[in-house]
């Protein structure tokens, strides 16, 4: 897809030995992004190889497909030569009729549908696969001369094969030269702004309602019926305030109107369930409520009190019956509903407004300028040629027979021995590591933390005090910026200094180059030599 972008990371001879067989094939590593700039981890790809002679778009001589998982971190690996062939012969690739450049295509659904991500110059020659096409080998000794026949006499022995030269030594791999850097994209222009939209019409009036119909008149309400007989009361308070007296002591107060009390009936005077009286009535005004009685028991003491609850002493008599409710009267008919008004005219929805004109797009920026290839790596001087054998000696000659009968055929000479093979010449060095020439920029967060600016390839994380992740023969730069914060790479948190590969350890400005060696543990740490909370972990792998 068009959204996607291919990072090349390195490109990596297997093998460069001749005492044995060559691999057909040379390593392949990437780094698989989307058009965010987010690595793509952990899914199958599809990948189509082409090597391209000449130019970048010259002809096409040899091309394979791959199907290769990503790593957590986007890592693709991968061997040319090694995939599903679909053009060509890897190993009938005539490396001396150079220069090679690779094509990368990439489908990342892990289909065939390959979108191409970029052609390189593969910058060094693979001198492994050059060697097993062109590479020379010292001349074959010259074969002696065959002695000649005897007359009936034994043939003469044929001289002994002179020993092969030596192979010359190989010459030195040439170091690849660095890529140059990718220019900045330009600025993308502004969008321009979007038009008003228009006003919208008017909404139409709403028609009239129509009259609403008249009410039914109410039916008249039936009469109330007559109300039974109201039975004895006797339950009733005062407030006359009055004081706990003696038996014997007359008392007078007002009660209620209307009681049915009668002189003789005792009652109970009571103003709490421990101050109360008890007393035989000797008048009731039942007009006026005013009540005599001449107190016959008391309970407690007091004076000054009120309210009073009074009732007749013993059980009150039972209420009469209440008289019956008188019917209900029919309710009056409901006049009829009156017509419903018409419903007015909607009226016209009103015209939309025109919608305003888009504005126009902003000019994109200039795309930058990408940088200068790095020149290629001198070719190594080819080995001299190994000094030719030495000529076997001629053989001597035979005896001349007697005159006579034909003699017996002479037994034939025994071959000469073939002469030794020259030793293979040394292999010549290997070429300087490649790197990922990552670099971090490093500054302090007051005195509490690091903060890394990295991408989420190498930085695990929040980038306050990260985890980072680092390879094994890849070089990377560490660009401190943190006055008075020393940033020191060591074996152990808060421990001594690690400085196999590392310079410029223990500084708060300028950069630490760290090239990752080869027996690196596999975690090492960071930290501020000043204050303990400013530290982090880093990964090797």
């Amino acid at each position: 897809m068009k959204n996607t972008l291919l990072l090349l990371s390195a490109v990596i001879l297997f093998s460069l030995s001749l005492s044995a067989q060559v691999p057909q094939g040379f390593n392949y590593q990437a780094i698989a992004r989307n058009n965010s700039g987010a690595v793509i981890a952990n899914q199958n790809i599809g990948l189509e190889i082409k090597l391209r002679q000449t130019t970048a778009t010259g002809t096409v001589v040899y091309s394979e497909t791959h199907s290769v998982t990503s790593s957590t971190i986007g890592l693709l690996n991968l061997v040319v030569g090694g995939g599903t062939v679909t053009t060509g012969t890897f190993s009938s690739i005539d490396w001396s009729a150079g220069p090679y450049f690779i094509e990368i295509g990439m489908d990342v659904t892990g289909g065939a549908n390959y979108t191409v991500m970029g052609t390189q110059q593969l910058m060094s020659v693979p001198y492994a696969l050059y060697a097993t096409n062109s590479g020379a080998q010292g001349a074959q000794g010259a074969t002696g001369v065959t002695g000649p026949t005897g007359a009936v006499g034994a043939t003469g022995d044929i001289g002994a094969t002179g020993d092969a030269g030596p192979t010359g030594d190989m010459g030195a791999t040439g170091t690849m030269g660095a890529t140059g850097d990718i220019g900045a994209t330009g600025a993308v222009g502004t969008t321009g702004a979007v038009g008003a939209t228009g006003d919208m019409g008017a909404t139409g009036a709403v028609g009239p309602v129509g009259t609403t119909g008249d009410i039914g008149v109410t039916g008249s309400t039936g009469s109330t019926g007559a109300t039974g007989p109201v039975g004895d009361k006797y339950a009733t308070t005062s407030s006359t305030t009055m004081d706990i007296e003696a038996v014997s002591t007359p008392i007078s107060f007002v009660v209620e109107t209307g009681l049915a009390y009668s002189i003789g009936q005792d009652v109970i005077i009571a103003f709490s369930s421990t101050e109360q009286m008890t007393g035989t009535i000797t008048a009731y005004n039942s007009t006026t409520g005013a009540i005599d009685v001449t107190v016959a028991t008391s309970t407690g003491s007091g004076t000054g009190l009120q309210p009073w609850s009074v009732n007749l002493k013993g059980a009150p008599g039972p209420a009469g019956p209440a008289g019956p409710v008188g019917a209900t009267g029919n309710n009056g008919a409901i006049g009829s509903t009156g017509a419903t008004g018409t419903v007015g005219v909607t009226g016209a929805t009103g015209d939309v407004g025109t919608t305003g004109a888009t504005g126009s797009t902003g000019v994109t920026g200039p795309t930058g300028t990408i940088g200068s290839t790095g020149a290629d790596g001198a070719v190594g001087v080819t080995g001299a040629t190994g000094a030719t054998g030495v000529v076997g000696g001629t053989g001597a000659t035979g005896a001349v027979g007697t005159t006579g009968a034909t003699g017996t055929i002479g037994v034939t000479g025994t071959t000469g021995n073939t002469g030794s093979t020259g030793p293979t010449g040394s292999v010549g060095p290997t070429g300087a590591d490649a790197t990922f020439a990552v670099q971090f920029n490093v500054v302090n967060s007051g005195a509490s933390a690091y903060l890394f600016d990295n991408s989420a390839d190498y930085v695990s994380g929040a980038n306050s005090n990260p985890t980072i992740t680092l390879y094994r023969g890849f070089t990377y730069k560490f660009n401190i910026n943190s006055p008075g914060h020393p940033f020191r790479i060591a074996s152990t948190q808060g421990g001594a200094q690690f400085n196999v590969g590392v310079s410029s350890n223990d500084i708060s400005s300028g950069t630490i180059t760290f090239k990752v060696p080869q027996n690196a543990p596999s975690q090492l740490f960071y930290y501020c030599i000043f204050h303990p909370g400013m530290a982090g972990t880093i990964n090797i792998n």
